[in-house]
């Protein structure tokens, strides 16, 4: 048997380990220098290694190194191929050793992670993304734990990370990250290429943190331009990386002038903007990325050539931001205003034409540069323009492989950009728009994929906030300009039959497509906490028994707590997470596929086609029965409707008196008068202008909404009171502005007049669809055999350690008689605490909380209830809205603000009244804002009097509620006269 040319110790090994020395350095000639015949020589000499060679070490290091070639001639060219072949030899030169680990395996996995992750931003495929995370982690298993490999293999890591959070807006990702690039930063020393390298990504991922933290985080963006400026200034302008680093800088300038408005950021980002692109040859990959953020600096210096504050990063949900430019400019712009917008559409128009199909970036190239375009057709009335930017938002948002975020963005752009029109071209006017919104709001939900947690989820929904609501509105529109008898396309056959409205009423079809649209784009995030809920159990009865283990697997899992990390402790284990282990990204991430995977497997079982998708308009009519009417105010600064659902049918009415614009000063107006009635240092006079302030809203209310709303129930046959002579039932569905508004307490009381807690039994509903499955549930409950004790969980906290509110007098006092009630539990002061609390809820099926809370309306604020151990471990509401508690009946929050929530996230309910509802409360009592100590035992005695100790379920809580306020409200002394005192209290339920 021949010995082999290249057996370690012969010449012939020798001389092929000369051979790979040689191509190593001329292909690190080319890294220092950039010249071709460098990289070339090297081809040539790691092609002739792995011709010759046979021993293993010596043909994976040669495939290894024709991999790097391949890489960086794509990065030169930009040929696909290259990354593809560099990709593959990666993975030869790994396969040779199996799962043997040797001194140079760990290096050719930290190559194909970072080619993976190049690979992606040009395809956009996740599954390059997921495979660069794991192969530089399992570099970094054998990497030592200090020095420049450590600092490079961390600072992939955290790239590959900082990737997932932009593919898919994964905080867990985001923050891991950023440790990755700290630690990164660590293991080098200042001024090496490794320790500048490390620091320009820490610098962009704060950057990231800074628009992903609720209160903008603004010590971020200062240590993210700190470090950016430190980097540059350490690498000469000859440096390979000197354009990235340009760049990045301008990113960070870019954020930090939209942030503080300081014109000396701008001037530095586009000076830096500018140096980047020119630096960067054409072909170049990252030139794409250069150019987007050469565009942003432009239409920034757009904005300050219009006078106008920036009002954030132009992504995915900055619907309108190039309307905005030019809101009203019917106008000749002055010259400056000319030049910043022809230089924005330039910059804007090559970045896109940069950017080839298939590209991470092609959806937002196309985004920007049609926004540029609309702002040049307002601004200056050019139809061509208009017509151009209509071309590219629909382009953009038909494309399947765009992310859908920028398809939801680009087709809420197209519709905006085309619903004003008098009708006269089919291009413009109401029917034109319909389809970018109807497809807008089709995709809505799966911006809010299983992949992210909650928060993250709802972040990326408040990113289109209102949506909705302008789709509903313009297909009313739509109906209203419709002769009576002609049929909207597309409408559902049961929106079809109910076309026999009167002639007040728009066309019946239109309302039921509105009513659909504001079902499927409002309600995201309860939607799928309710699809976890008992009344999946009829279709899971004709889907095979391992879909339906399956099913019920995944939502254990998906309910378990979140972790604040991205990796799993266990990853690639076969260990089964119990139902309490923290839920990391990663986990999340492989929930989700497996979760997308069953539900569309289910939906090709015979009799399943429908499972989990919204209920058509007839089956949400029979879901609620004929309690009472259901009204859904829909406002919209395209027009204000109230849609009826009453015996059967839905019904519009336009409410005339109601403006968006009004609702918002109004809403705001509001919630500053509340606080002001209750803030004691304030002078009397103050409080009083305050508090009528509040009885203004309520006229307003009555005036704008409730009146028009009972005038026209009464033509429609509701007789307004019940069998007995009491106050008929009434449920409320309000969106926008008005859900921070008492709608209940609508009227003029304190003057003798009308006032809608008079007139009905008023109750709340975050969406239709919630109503119908609170009612199935109440319905399903079996009847008791006999007597039942209600088992109250009793949590009361008069004063939390480190709070900084004031003692709750009056806690123990409304404590004590419901403690009192059989198998009632009582977790008072130092024992109500987290973990108690949520062990006992799901062994009671009331709950009452007496205690402080912090509402979700503050920028840094999620919302929680103040236990005694809220420092340290906050019952957040996120905490309580992944519970599934099947027997939980009612829950009293006698605490502050429970229902209040900030305003993008109006549409989804987020707030601590809404987690209580989502975590399967069938009856929630909440507040609206702070409810004051001495009405709150009056309030919650009265309620609890209207039920026996014994009593099986709360089905009349909307009565006793309505009662106990009415009764507080007329003959308590002085508060009548200050319905701040009596207003706050609100029921959600059946």
């Amino acid at each position: 048997m021949a010995t082999p040319y290249d057996l370690f110790g012969t010449p012939g090994y020798e001389q092929l380990l000369a051979v790979l020395g040689g191509a190593e350095e001329a292909l690190a000639r080319y890294e220092r220098a950039g010249r071709l015949s460098d990289l070339e020589r090297a081809l040539v000499l790691f092609d002739a290694l792995l011709t010759r060679a046979e021993n293993i070490d010596l043909r994976s290091a040669a495939m290894n190194g024709i991999g790097m070639v391949l890489w960086s001639r794509y990065e030169r060219f930009g040929e696909p191929t290259d990354l593809d072949g560099a990709i593959t030899l990666f993975r030869e030169a790994l396969a040779a050793y199996g799962a043997e680990v040797t001194v140079a395996t760990p290096s050719y996995w930290a190559n194909l992670s970072g080619a993976l992750r190049l690979r992606w931003l040009r395809t956009h495929d996740a599954r390059d993304l997921d495979a660069s995370v794991d192969a530089v982690r399992t570099a970094l298993v054998s990497t030592p734990s200090r020095g420049v490999l450590r600092s490079n293999r961390l600072n992939s890591l955290g790239d590959a990370l900082l990737n997932l959070y932009r593919l898919h807006g994964d905080s867990s990702a985001l923050t891991e990250a950023l440790s990755s690039f700290r630690e990164a930063v660590a293991c080098t020393e200042p001024g090496t290429d490794e320790g500048l390298w490390a620091r320009s990504s820490l610098a962009e991922a704060l950057r990231h943190h800074h628009h992903w933290s609720p209160d903008g985080a603004p010590e971020a963006l200062d240590e993210a331009a700190a470090l950016a400026r430190e980097v540059l200034a350490g690498v000469s302008r000859r440096h390979r990386l000197y354009p990235r680093f340009l760049s990045n800088l301008a990113l960070v300038l870019t954020d930090r002038h939209t942030a503080r408005s300081d014109p000396a950021d701008l001037r530095e980002a586009a000076r830096a903007a500018r140096r980047a692109v020119a630096a960067t040859p054409a072909g170049h990959p990252n030139l794409v990325q250069r150019n987007a953020v050469l565009a942003a600096v432009r239409r920034l210096e757009l904005v300050g050539a219009t006078g106008r504050r920036a009002a954030g990063a132009a992504g995915p949900g900055a619907a309108g931001t190039a309307e905005d430019l030019g809101a009203g400019a019917r106008r000749r712009p002055p010259r400056r205003e000319r030049r910043a917008l022809r230089a924005w559409i330039r910059a804007t128009g090559e970045a896109y034409a940069a950017t080839p199909e298939g590209h991470v970036l092609r959806g937002l190239a196309l985004l920007h540069h049609g926004s540029a375009l609309a702002a040049k057709a307002v601004t200056e009335d050019d139809a061509r323009a208009r017509e151009a930017a209509v071309a590219l938002y629909r382009r953009a948002a038909r494309d399947p492989a765009m992310d859908v975020s920028v398809r939801v963005a680009c087709a809420r752009l197209w519709a905006l950009s085309v619903v004003d029109g008098d009708g006269s071209s089919p291009a413009y006017g109401r029917a034109a728009a319909m389809e970018p919104y109807r497809l807008a709001v089709e995709l809505l939900p799966r911006t809010a994929s299983y992949r992210v947690g909650r928060m993250d989820r709802a972040r990326q929904l408040g990113d289109f906030a209102g949506l909705a609501c302008d789709a509903a509105a313009c297909a009313l529109d739509l109906a209203d300009a419709r002769p009576p008898a002609t049929e909207p396309a597309g409408a559902d056959a049961a929106e079809a039959e109910s076309a026999d409205a009167g002639p007040a009423e728009t066309d019946a079809a239109g309302a039921g497509l509105a009513l659909r649209l504001l079902e499927q784009g409002r309600g995201v995030l309860l939607g799928q906490a309710l699809d976890a809920r008992a009344e999946t159990s009829e279709p899971l009865s004709r889907m095979p028994d391992e879909l339906a283990a399956e099913f019920g697997r995944l939502l254990t899992q998906l309910d378990r707590p979140e972790a604040a990390v991205y990796t799993s402790s266990e990853p690639g284990g076969t260990h089964e997470p119990t139902a309490e282990d923290p839920l990391t990204g990663e986990d999340r991430h492989a929930l989700a596929g497996r979760w997308e995977r069953l539900v569309e497997t289910v939906r090709r079982v015979p009799g399943c086609e429908d499972f989990l998708r919204l209920p058509r308009t007839d089956e949400m009519l029979a879901g609620i029965g004929d309690t009472g009417p259901v009204v859904v105010v829909n406002v919209s600064p395209l027009r204000c409707d109230a849609l009826v659902l009453h015996r059967g049918r839905v019904r519009s009415l336009r409410l005339e008196g109601l403006r968006h614009a009004d609702a918002e000063r109004r809403a705001d107006a509001f919630l500053a008068a509340i606080r002001a009635t209750g803030d004691h240092a304030l002078p009397l006079s103050e409080q009083r202008d305050a508090q009528t302030e509040v009885r203004q809203t309520l006229g307003w209310l009555w005036t704008a909404v409730a009146e028009p709303v009972l005038d026209a129930l009464a033509t429609w046959g509701w007789p307004g009171e019940g069998s007995t002579g009491e106050p008929g039932r009434l449920w409320w569905v309000p969106t926008g502005p008005l859900t921070a508004l008492p709608l209940h307490a609508a009227g003029r009381p304190e003057d003798g007049g009308d006032s809608l807690l008079d007139r009905a039994v008023c109750s709340y509903a975050p969406t239709v669809s919630s109503l119908v499955h609170a009612r199935r549930r109440e319905a399903g409950r079996p009847a008791p055999d006999g007597p039942e004790p209600t088992a109250p969980l009793v949590v009361a906290v008069a004063e939390a350690p480190d709070s900084g509110s004031p003692p709750l007098e009056g806690v123990r006092e409304e404590a004590t008689p419901l403690a009192r009630r059989p198998g009632a539990r009582l977790l008072l002061a130092e024992d109500a605490v987290r973990r108690s609390v949520l062990e006992a809820l799901p062994r009671h099926p009331w709950a009452h909380f007496a205690c402080h809370a912090v509402g979700a309306l503050s920028g840094a604020a999620s919302g929680h209830l103040v236990l005694h151990d809220h420092v340290t471990a906050p019952l957040t509401l996120s905490d309580i809205a992944r519970l599934r508690l099947p027997d939980a009946e009612l829950a009293y929050l006698s605490a502050c603000e429970t229902t209040s929530g900030r305003r993008e996230f109006a549409d989804e309910a987020l707030h601590i009244t809404g987690a209580f509802h989502m975590a399967g409360f069938t009856h929630v009592v909440g507040t609206l804002w702070a409810v004051a100590d001495d009405t709150s035992p009056m309030v919650a005695d009265r309620f609890y009097a209207a039920f026996d100790a014994s009593h099986p379920f709360p089905g009349h809580t909307a009565h006793a509620l309505h009662e106990a306020v009415r009764e507080i409200r007329e003959n308590v002394e002085g508060v009548r006269e200050n319905p701040s005192l009596w207003a706050p209290y609100i029921h959600v339920g059946p």
